[in-house]
């Protein structure tokens, strides 16, 4: 995948060094962050990964949003009911390879997609709202 742009600590992202990396899925970037409007959105470094973008409902983490070369990566664990839930749903056939070899860690079970088209976004946007529902943040659209 896309190098990591922001691995200084001195390079923290602003949004004109983002429209810059992100390139052509910065618009997929800005929704995804408008989505998340009501959620507390803050960058934080880490020394081996760079800059990424942490949204949480104030106490647990809904996602990492990780900047890309023209592209990047939403990360996040899932929970094991929600898991299960996603498993026994509809949107199986959507995420069922994604939910079947996710590795499960201590605060669930890890998932990420790489937004690099409108499909990959599509895919990733429709994810993140799931697991807001499930979890009861409102979505902002």
């Amino acid at each position: 995948m896309s190098e990591r742009p922001f691995l200084a600590k001195a390079q923290r992202p602003d949004a004109a060094a983002l429209e810059v990396a992100l390139g052509p899925t910065f618009a997929f970037y800005s929704d995804l962050a408008d989505l998340c409007d009501g959620l507390k959105q803050e960058w934080v470094h880490t020394k081996g990964g760079g800059w990424m973008l942490k949204v949480t409902d104030g106490k647990k983490a809904l996602c990492y949003v990780i900047p890309l070369a023209d592209a990047f990566r939403v990360s996040m664990a899932i929970r094991e009911p929600e898991r299960a839930a996603l498993l026994e749903s509809e949107l199986m056939a959507d995420y069922g390879a994604l939910l079947t070899s996710a590795r499960r860690f201590a605060e669930g079970y890890s998932v990420a997609f790489d937004v690099t088209s409108d499909s990959s976004y599509d895919q990733c946007r429709g994810f993140v709202c799931w697991i807001m529902e499930e979890r009861r943040l409102s979505p902002s659209s």
